[in-house]
Formats: C-alpha cells, sequence, structure tokens
C-alpha cells in the first residue's frame, strides 16, 4: 500500500509555516498536533518538518511500550545530535548545568542519582547548548504514548521558549480527557503552543484520495457513502479504497456501504491468516513488541535470524509492516488489530517471555512489558520492576518509579518484602507529590516489628504527611517509631526525635512535650545529623520564646556548621530555617555570605531546590538588612522556581510575603496588593502551615499602606491568635505589635495604641533584637508626639549600631519629623538629610519621598539626587555584570542564577548602556 498526498490541511501547514519562519528569525515557539487515530497526523508532521529547511531537527517518536522508560523521549531527542558531536564539542556542551542530561542521553555507567527537577534543568541546558550552532526544532510523535518524565521536560520547556530558538512540535492522539495522563494533559492544555486539530477530510478531501488510489474520479454517491463509513478519517479512506480496488465490481455506494471501519481490521485479519506460521508468528511477535531489532523479534516468534527475515519481507509485501526503518506495523491501527487477534493468554506469555529477552539488554524495556500482564507472583518480576523504578527515580523521574512499584505491588512480592517495596513506593509517590503516599506508607507501617524499617517507614510517612498539612497524625507516628529505638540505633534516633519535635512544636497540644525533649538534650555539639537537626529545632523554640535572640543565633550558628552539611543540603526546609534563625539574631550579612556559599553550591549541583531556598532565605536577610532592591531580586527568583520543587508551596507563602513588603518600601502599592492576594487565602490561614503567618502579616502591611486599617488589624488579630496557639509569641519571628498599634494610632484608639506600643517594647526589650527593638522605640516615640524624642533618639542609636539600615532609615525620618515639629529644625534638617540619602541608597523609595517632603518642610535644601553610574543599575543587572567581570560566560553566568542566556544578554546589554562601556571595561566600572 502506497503512502498517500496530504489532503486538506493546508491551514495547518501554513500556521506551521509562519512558526517556521519565526524560528530562522530567532524566536522559538511551539505547535501541538491533536487528531484521532488514523487522521494522518504522522503524516502533516512530516510535511512540516520538510518545511525547515536548513534548521536542525531533532526528532522522537515514542512507542506504546515506552510510556515507563524514564526520559525514553527525551533520550531519543538527543542522543543522536549527542553522538554526532566530537569530544571537545561534547565536552563544551557538557559543561556545568548540562552534565546529568548527558550523562542520562549518553547512559554513562556511575552518574550521581538526581532530583527531578536539578533533571529538568540540566535537560534545558543541554538544549541550550545544542542551540549555539542554529536553531532547532524538537518534534515528539505520538505523544500520547511518551513516558511522563518526557513530557514533564516538554512541559517546562514551554515557559522559556521565548529566550531559546527551538521550535517544539508535539503530535499526539486526540483521546478522551478522562483517559489522558496529567503530564500529556498539562501539554496539550498550555496555551502557550498554538494548538492545530486536525479535521476528519470533508466529502471533496475523501473524493480527492479515492481518485488517488483509482486513478479516476468516484461518482458522488460512492464518495458520500465512503464518507459516512469512515467518518472521514484519512487512514480508512485509504484503506477502504484500497480494498475496494482490491474487489472487482464493490466500487458501488450499497456495497461500501457494508464495509464499515472494523471490517478493514477483519480484513488485515484475514490477510495474516492466509500467511504461513512463521510470518503469523514474526507478526505477533512483533505485536507484544511494538518495534524492535529483527534478533529480538526472531527470539520471541521462536524464529532464526533468517528465516525472521524472509517472514518480515512477507508481511511488508503484504502491507502489514513499514517499508524503511526499524521493524515496525505500517500503522498503530495494523499493529493494535493483530495485537487483538491475539489470545489473552498467548498475548500476556508474549510479553512475559519478552521482558526475560530484554532484561540483560534494557531493564526499561523489560518493564514496560510487564507492566501490559497481570501479576502472578513471580519474584523474578519483582525484583526487575524494583530495579528499573530504583534507577527512574536516581535518574529524576519518580513519576515512572511509581508506576513500576505499583505494579511490583500488584504482582505481589513475598510477604516479608512488601514493606521494604512499600516504603520506596510511597517515597517515589512523595517526591511525584502524589497525595496517595499517604496511604501508601500508612500500609507500610502495618505490621512491620523490626524497629529500623519501622523508624525509615516513619520518616517517610512524617514527610508525606508533612506536605498534605497533617502535622497531628506526625507527632504519634514519629512518638511511636522513636519507642522502638535505642541508643544501638545511633543517630537515627536523633533524626527520628528530631522530625518528632518539628512536627509537635506546629502542634498546640505538644508543644510543651516537644520544648521537654529538647531541653533534656541540653549542649549539643552539632556533630552529627541529628544533632544538628535537633539544634536547629532549639533554635526554633528559642527565638519563639522571650529568650534574648543571641542564643537562638548561637544555636543557628551551631547547626550550620561548615554551611553545607549533607542534611541541610538535600532538606532545603532545613536549609531555610537554620539560617533564617541566623538572620532573626541581626547577623544579616552573615546569613547573606551563607546564603551566597549555598547558591554557589546548587549552581555546582544543578540543585533547583537548594537555589530556591538560598533565594528566599537570602532575600529576607538583605529585606531586613534594608537592601530592597537586591532582596525583591531574591524573592522573584525564588517564586520561578516554586513550581518545580517539593515544597514549593512553604517557599512561595515566604516568598511573596518578603516580596510586598519590599514592593511596600518602593512604593510600589499595586504591586504589593497582587503579591499578597495571588496565595490564595485559604493557604494563607491554614492553621496546619504556620509559614502563613508571614503573609498575614504582611497583608496586614500591605492593607495599612493603602489606609484600610481595619482590615489590617484583622491580618494581625489574626497572627497574634496563630502565635499565641503555638506559644511562640517572639517579635523575631513576627512582629505584630507594632504594625498593630500603629494601625490603631492611625483610626484614632490612642488609649489602645499606647498599651498594645508598650507591650511590644516590653516584649522587644527582653528579645534584646536590634530590628525589632528599634521599630518599637519608634512606634513609642511617634504614638508620644513631642514627650517621644527621647524614645526616637534611642531607637536611631540601637539601629545605628546594628545591620539594620532600613529600620534605621526609618527612625531617623521619624525623629527628624519630630524635631521639626518640636521647633527643632536645625538637628530635625541633619537627621531627614541622614535618613533621605540612606533610604534612597538602600532603593526605599517611599520613605525617600517622605524624607525630602519633610526635610522641604523644615527649610532644608532638597537637592536631586543623581542616579548614575552603577547605582542606576538593577539588583538583578548588577549582580549579571559582576559574574562577567569575574569572567564568566554569558551561559555560565545563567546557569549560575537559574535563567535563560537570552535573560542574561538582556541585563548586560542594559547594563552597557547605562554604564557607558563594553563588557571589557565592566570591572573598571564597577570598581569605580
Amino acid at each position: 500500500m502506497t503512502e498517500h498526498r496530504l489532503v486538506e490541511r493546508e491551514t495547518s501547514l501554513a500556521t506551521a509555516r509562519s512558526r517556521v519562519a519565526g524560528l530562522r528569525a530567532g524566536t522559538g515557539g511551539a505547535l501541538c498536533l491533536v487528531a484521532p487515530a488514523g487522521a494522518g497526523k504522522t503524516a502533516l508532521l512530516g510535511a512540516i518538518l520538510e518545511d525547515t529547511g536548513p534548521v536542525r531537527v531533532l526528532w522522537a517518536t515514542a512507542g506504546e511500550l515506552e510510556a515507563h522508560a524514564p526520559y525514553g523521549v527525551v533520550r531519543q531527542l538527543f542522543s543522536r545530535a549527542l553522538a554526532g558531536l566530537t569530544t571537545a564539542q561534547l565536552e563544551a556542551i557538557a559543561h556545568g548545568a548540562a552534565r546529568p542530561a548527558v550523562d542520562l542521553v549518553l547512559h554513562r555507567p556511575g552518574a550521581e542519582p538526581v532530583d527531578q527537577s536539578v533533571m529538568l534543568n540540566s535537560l534545558y541546558w543541554l538544549l541550550d547548548g545544542l542551540t549555539a550552532e542554529g536553531p532547532l526544532v524538537l518534534a515528539v510523535d505520538d505523544a500520547h504514548w511518551a513516558d511522563d518524565a518526557s513530557l514533564l521536560f516538554l512541559q517546562h520547556l514551554l515557559a522559556r521558549l521565548e529566550d531559546l530558538p527551538v521550535l517544539q512540535v508535539v503530535a499526539a492522539r486526540d483521546v478522551l480527557p478522562d483517559r489522558r495522563r496529567p503530564a500529556l494533559a498539562a501539554v496539550l492544555a498550555d496555551t502557550r503552543a498554538v494548538r492545530l486539530d486536525v479535521a476528519p477530510l470533508s466529502p471533496n478531501g475523501v473524493r480527492a484520495c479515492l481518485a488517488e488510489r483509482w486513478g479516476a474520479e468516484a461518482d458522488d454517491a460512492v464518495v458520500a457513502a465512503c464518507a459516512e463509513v469512515t467518518g472521514g478519517n484519512p487512514f480508512l479512506v485509504v484503506a477502504l479504497g484500497d480494498l475496494l480496488a482490491a474487489r472487482p465490481g464493490t466500487t458501488t455506494a450499497d456495497a461500501v456501504r457494508t464495509l464499515v471501519p472494523g471490517s478493514v481490521v477483519d480484513t488485515v485479519i484475514q490477510r495474516l491468516s492466509a500467511l504461513p506460521p512463521a510470518e503469523q508468528s514474526l507478526a505477533r511477535a512483533l505485536a507484544a513488541l511494538d518495534s524492535a531489532p529483527l534478533r529480538t523479534a526472531a527470539a520471541l516468534a521462536d524464529l532464526d535470524v533468517a528465516s525472521a527475515g524472509d517472514a518480515a519481507d512477507a508481511l511488508r509485501d503484504a502491507g502489514l509492516l513499514a517499508t524503511d526503518g526499524p521493524l515496525a506495523f505500517r500503522h498503530a491501527l495494523l499493529r493494535s488489530a493483530v495485537s487483538t487477534s491475539t489470545a489473552p493468554a498467548a498475548r500476556d506469555r508474549l510479553h512475559r517471555r519478552a521482558a526475560r529477552i530484554l532484561a540483560e539488554e534494557d531493564v526499561h524495556a523489560a518493564a514496560g512489558h510487564l507492566l501490559e500482564v497481570e501479576g502472578v507472583g513471580d519474584a523474578w518480576a519483582v525484583g526487575l520492576l524494583h530495579t528499573a523504578a530504583l534507577t527512574a527515580f536516581g535518574q529524576g523521574a519518580p513519576h515512572v518509579a511509581v508506576d513500576l512499584l505499583r505494579r511490583a505491588v500488584a504482582e505481589p512480592p513475598p510477604a516479608a518484602d512488601l514493606p521494604a517495596l512499600l516504603v520506596a513506593l510511597g517515597t517515589a509517590e512523595l517526591h511525584a507529590g502524589d497525595p496517595a503516599a499517604v496511604i501508601t506508607l500508612e500500609r507500610a507501617g502495618q505490621g512491620v516489628s523490626d524497629p529500623v524499617l519501622r523508624a525509615q517507614c516513619g520518616l517517610a510517612l512524617a514527610a508525606a504527611y508533612h506536605v498534605a498539612g497533617f502535622y497531628d497524625r506526625t507527632v504519634p507516628l514519629l512518638a511511636d517509631a522513636l519507642e522502638g529505638l535505642g541508643p544501638e540505633h545511633g543517630d537515627l534516633r536523633l533524626v527520628t526525635e528530631a522530625m518528632l519535635v518539628a512536627a509537635a512544636l506546629t502542634v498546640p497540644a505538644a508543644v510543651a512535650d516537644a520544648r521537654a525533649r529538647l531541653a533534656a538534650h541540653g549542649h549539643l555539639a552539632g556533630d552529627t545529623p541529628g544533632e544538628r537537626l535537633l539544634l536547629i529545632q532549639q533554635a526554633s523554640v528559642s527565638n519563639a520564646s522571650s529568650a534574648p535572640i543571641a542564643e537562638a543565633g548561637e544555636l543557628a550558628r551551631r547547626a550550620i556548621g561548615d554551611g553545607l552539611t549533607p542534611e541541610q543540603t538535600a532538606s532545603p526546609f532545613d536549609w531555610t530555617i537554620a539560617r533564617t534563625h541566623l538572620a532573626c539574631s541581626g547577623a544579616y550579612a552573615a546569613t547573606a555570605d551563607l546564603c551566597a556559599r549555598g547558591l554557589e553550591h546548587a549552581a555546582r549541583e544543578g540543585s533547583v531546590p537548594l537555589y530556591a531556598a538560598a533565594s528566599v532565605t537570602r532575600g529576607w536577610a538583605h529585606l531586613w538588612a534594608g537592601r530592597v532592591d537586591d532582596s525583591l531580586t531574591d524573592f522573584d527568583e525564588a517564586l520561578l522556581q516554586a513550581d518545580v520543587v517539593p515544597g514549593g508551596q512553604v517557599l512561595r507563602l515566604l516568598a511573596a510575603a518578603g516580596r510586598a513588603e519590599g514592593l511596600l518600601a518602593q512604593g510600589l502599592q499595586a504591586e504589593a496588593e497582587a503579591a499578597v492576594d495571588d496565595v490564595p487565602d485559604a493557604v494563607a490561614k491554614d492553621p496546619s502551615n504556620a509559614t502563613g503567618i508571614h503573609l498575614l502579616r504582611a497583608r496586614g502591611l500591605v492593607r495599612a499602606a493603602a489606609g484600610r486599617h481595619d482590615e489590617a488589624l484583622a491580618s494581625f488579630e489574626a497572627c497574634a491568635e496563630r502565635l499565641a496557639a503555638l506559644d511562640m509569641d517572639s517579635p523575631t519571628w513576627c512582629d505584630w505589635r507594632a504594625p498593630t498599634a500603629e494601625s490603631l494610632w492611625a483610626l484614632g484608639r490612642v488609649d489602645e495604641a499606647w498599651a498594645v506600643a508598650r507591650d511590644g517594647l516590653e516584649v522587644a526589650e527582653r528579645k534584646a533584637a536590634a530590628g525589632v527593638l528599634g521599630h518599637a522605640l519608634r512606634t513609642i516615640g511617634e504614638i508620644a508626639g513631642a514627650g517621644g524624642l527621647d524614645d526616637l533618639r534611642r531607637s536611631v542609636a540601637v539601629l545605628e549600631a546594628s545591620e539594620a539600615r532600613l529600620q534605621e532609615a526609618r527612625s531617623r525620618v521619624a525623629l527628624g519629623s519630630a524635631l521639626r515639629r518640636t521647633g527643632q529644625r536645625a538637628e530635625g534638617r541633619e537627621q531627614l538629610r541622614i535618613g533621605r540619602e540612606l533610604a534612597h541608597r538602600l532603593g526605599a523609595h517611599a520613605l525617600t519621598e517622605r524624607a525630602s517632603a519633610e526635610l522641604a518642610l523644615a527649610g532644608g535644601r532638597v537637592a536631586r539626587i543623581d542616579v548614575t553610574g552603577v547605582a542606576a543599575l538593577t539588583s538583578a543587572e548588577r549582580r549579571v555584570c559582576e559574574l562577567a567581570a569575574g569572567g564568566l560566560r554569558n551561559r555560565d553566568i545563567a546557569q549560575r542564577l537559574f535563567v535563560t542566556t537570552k535573560t542574561v544578554e538582556v541585563h548586560l546589554s542594559r547594563a552597557y548602556r547605562k554604564l557607558g562601556v563594553g563588557r571589557d571595561e565592566l570591572a573598571t566600572a564597577l570598581g569605580s
């Protein structure tokens, strides 16, 4: 059966050609072809790619049995491109973040296990490296059969195609929405891709197809009948046309209507039945394999290679197999027909035999066959599925690991092996963001007597509970696991207890017991992971109490140690919380330096979770230090990664809260409103999520800045209630009293404001944290009016001796304003001048404007502050320039900052214009 030309696809081709033209001009984009089986999507895709001209095309076709091979489609896309590179070219591309992806594609042995977000980032940089030689088309056919890991990469790429000269073209069968896997549904629904739905042929299209097959025009009645029985499906139209042509006298409308589409499939079966046994065996073996080398198909069909070759030729002559390319059926519908004609028991035997044949060569291909059959309690099958799952998990494909492990559990394994298998499954589900992790791990823990396995299961389930917000379930779970551990279990006992305490501190009824446990440990040196994790919790308790903040800072320093302890780099939450306690102690510069080290480590490892954690933590350190522009850059970078890292919701809450405060400092009220409103109210107010407290406070500050003080008070009161329930009412954890007093004062409720402010000052005095103490003194001083000058002077003195520059600027402006109002204009002008210059240097535009207005009222000269040179650079531009001045290439800078190369180019271009220099003069310009 010869191939036919495209009919009625001119509109789709025109749309595709415009995208290809844009690609040649350097603009990336995406196309998504969706069609029913047999509608000609592969032919349309081929026609689109023929029009690409000299643009390189990376092509992959997914197979029905490849849906569980981790990054199987990705490997197809990139393997041929990498195979054609010289050693030097390959090393240039593999440099830096692209290394894990290159190791994956080339099946390099000994590659380190990576997180999914790391692999997605690495694959992006591999693609970026390949575009150095010019634009690329990334084409995937039969994407409905693609593995989830590859589909996640394609979706991940859609958000970044504007910055890459890449046209992504995905062709998929139009399956019912309820049968689409989530990863496929996400790709098909993404509005960043232009969707081309391949429609059935019209009667005129059917006429054209029949004319091509018969060499003559068909009459209207025959065309109408063919359109009716085929539904305008091009494959069925062609198959029906060939069938009619082979049966003289049947090219009438009545004869056509007797040959419904099912008869086309029946004809395939009849054609196969008429062939000799060798051809039938090979066809059925190939239907099980989907596509395979001749030797593999021969082994499964119990044929020698020569006989299998002759049988394959006969099947090609019969129109069943493709005439070129790998050994495969000419169309998926033909393969389906042959598979359907095979008895279910025989089909299962073929898949199980195929698994054993392929096991030595490709564990994932072998596992794919086991996924096609029901379990029979085969221990070998369980072992192979488990091995394949571990490999997939280590390659950053947890969704694939989940499917493989679920199948292994269903085999089923021996009873003694089931708990460990369930722990592995629950852990994979947890990393894949699957809520079923809770049920799986709860099942794993039932009846487990081994204390070590029980603790490991408990820790995994605790992590699942943490993601789901079930902290109250975590406490009894880990308490039970801890009872079975003794001194002989070493650090596992401390790690388990640390996780127990972390959960208990978020459950009001368990807080007292958690604090007692921590107190019982006394002084910890921080020599082991368990000790360091306990130290983090000791710092949490100290920070949340009335104890001087210096105590929490010291505990945090011991927990951090050299800054790169394994359990902290593996857990972004622990990484963040330890350094946040240090920042709360006022050590903003030290915290920022530690975060910079973390960012460098994240860049070397390609770790997106650690990069996001370090960014949000440094954002708060910068904000509290008053480096507003730097803090906003950090928060923005953290939010960019929130969707691809575990625990992204916590990250989003912290970054959104900090970003809103930074935007307020810049006077960007509308943007600050949007920042806090982007997070659903239910998430911010969820009592099981302690980080929501910070967003509630940020909402209060935003409402207060807009003059909506009643709404602001409601947010601050919610903060107070949440903190009181957890017995952690500390101003260094969440300072709600000072802004509450300010809103009460603004509403004219002076007595209430004064009472809250005095209470806030007493709490701040005990905590002895310069930032909150300075704020509390400023609040008291402003409410007291003329009698508050001493408090304002003390506020300035306290803050001047700290690292809290923005708070210092605010207090100087407040003091200068009070001095002006009491007639002490000369001293007032000096404070206002210093405060204004400091606010301007920090990027606090709202405070700068207020200081300017007060300075004018005080009779001072409000000189224009020119922003030129390095001062004119944004924080993001300055960071890029510093790295470029240090000798890094644009691509290396982009990898370091987890942005695109195009973003780096844009920042540099703007910086060159502002500084009036080129790249070679950057170092000198920055130094000046």
